[in-house]
């Protein structure tokens, strides 16, 4: 069902050279002189997003959002975040993520409000039970890249300023097809 099956260390390594080879691509880009592509790359962010999913999949959350008001005078917000859950036995996810919320009120961020999520998980599990007679603990492991693509409704209320306290409900093609955040945007 996985669309990237790939040994353990071997994913790590591979994931390694991606994020160093992305983070070294935008340094290097940033530092142009061309005063449009300066422009391009920079991303203003308003807020921090912290969430937890403690229920069907767990895991914790930490972004950076970025709102801004549509010409209809609704609010539309960009999260771009990472995500991880460990357990102590050999399941463990860790990922990134952006995420989109759409709000159906006009002139507010709080209220009831639609999200797309798109971004990537790494997996890496293992038996549930431990082998008979003592195997050894890398006996069974395997690691999977899985696509994290989801839509869903969240209700946000707002807290005071501009702090927003949201529950967040989500379904679609994931390593788990569902989960709830309870979130806190500051």
């Amino acid at each position: 069902m996985s669309i990237f099956l790939l040994c353990g260390d071997e994913m790590k390594k591979i994931i390694i050279l991606i994020f160093i080879f992305i983070l070294t691509s935008s340094i290097i880009f940033a530092q142009t002189e061309n005063p449009e592509r300066k422009e391009f790359l920079k991303i203003k962010y308003d807020q921090n997003f912290f969430s937890i999913s403690p229920v069907i999949s767990p895991r914790i959350c930490y972004g950076l959002v970025k709102s801004t008001k549509q010409s209809d005078d609704r609010y539309f917000e960009s999260i771009y975040y990472l995500h991880a859950f460990e357990t102590l036995g050999t399941y463990r996810v860790y990922g990134f993520a952006y995420r989109g919320n759409a709000f159906v009120s006009k002139n507010r961020r709080s209220g009831l409000y639609l999200l797309l999520n798109v971004g990537l998980d790494y997996l890496k599990f293992g038996p549930l039970f431990a082998a008979p007679g003592g195997g050894t603990s890398d006996s069974g492991i395997k690691s999977i890249l899985f696509p994290n693509l989801a839509v869903g409704l969240g209700y946000s209320l707002r807290i005071k300023n501009n702090s927003y306290l949201r529950l967040e409900w989500d379904i679609g093609l994931k390593w788990l097809g569902s989960n709830l955040y309870l979130s806190f945007i500051w």
